[in-house]
């Protein structure tokens, strides 16, 4: 009940319609894609025989299937390695770049204009703390959270347009921050699909493991440093 009334004393109609809009979309495009035919392109393998279907124009189909990746939890990786299935690891990278951060802005957006207001008036005061540290720092936040993977893609995606990250620092942070991962999967996917391994494509591997092993390291050395900082 306090919650109810907590909720009743700070929002208004447009803003809870505007929050209910955007997530109805993720929900319903979602369970549309997962009980179709279509999760079956969360598959590499699968989704490299759909582009290759549409001959010149599979950079441009695949492109823009990554946009429309922004209301859907596919994982990015699956975009990635198909890349370089389809288009080879230079090239592959390239468009996995340009679909990441495509299908990134249009989240962005969409959280932007349809919860930003949502938070501000849920969170009150707070928000304004939260806003002077995303927006001094927002270009740090991203990059940190694009080469560090602590955070699904798509759910930062949504949770930077819901603070006060600017357009710009987002749209940076991930060209950069997605650029290793995209060459690492794109060159990974290359070789599986020539079925060639070398030191490169170990080396993307390990890689991609050492990216996903960062985040517990950083918090197991922070807490070593924080019991190490205790007077005894």
């Amino acid at each position: 009940m306090k919650i109810g009334k907590f909720l009743k004393e700070r929002l208004d109609r447009k803003t809870v319609v505007k929050v209910l809009i955007l997530i109805s979309i993720f929900t319903i495009a979602t369970v549309v894609v997962y009980n179709t035919p279509l999760r079956e392109y969360a598959n590499p393998q699968k989704l490299k025989e759909f582009l290759l279907s549409f001959g010149y124009w599979a950079p441009l189909i695949f492109i823009l299937a990554f946009a429309v990746k922004a209301v859907i939890p596919f994982p990015s990786s699956v975009f990635a390695l198909a890349a370089g299935l389809v288009f080879g690891p230079f090239y592959g990278a390239v468009y996995a770049i340009i679909g990441s951060v495509i299908s990134a802005a249009i989240a962005y957006q969409m959280s932007r204009r349809l919860g930003r207001d949502f938070v501000i008036k849920v969170l009150g005061t707070k928000a304004k703390a939260l806003d002077r540290l995303t927006n001094v720092h927002g270009l740090e936040v991203v990059l940190f959270f694009r080469i560090v993977p602590s955070l699904p893609f798509d759910v930062f995606n949504l949770g930077a347009g819901l603070s006060s990250i600017t357009f710009s620092d987002f749209l940076i942070g991930t060209a950069i921050g997605m650029t290793p991962w995209s060459f690492a999967l794109s060159y990974l996917g290359d070789r599986l699909a020539n079925m060639k391994l070398n030191f490169i494509s170990i080396l993307s591997f390990f890689l991609i493991i050492a990216i996903f092993a960062l985040p517990v390291l950083i918090r197991k050395f922070s807490k070593n440093r924080k019991k190490k900082a205790k007077p005894d």
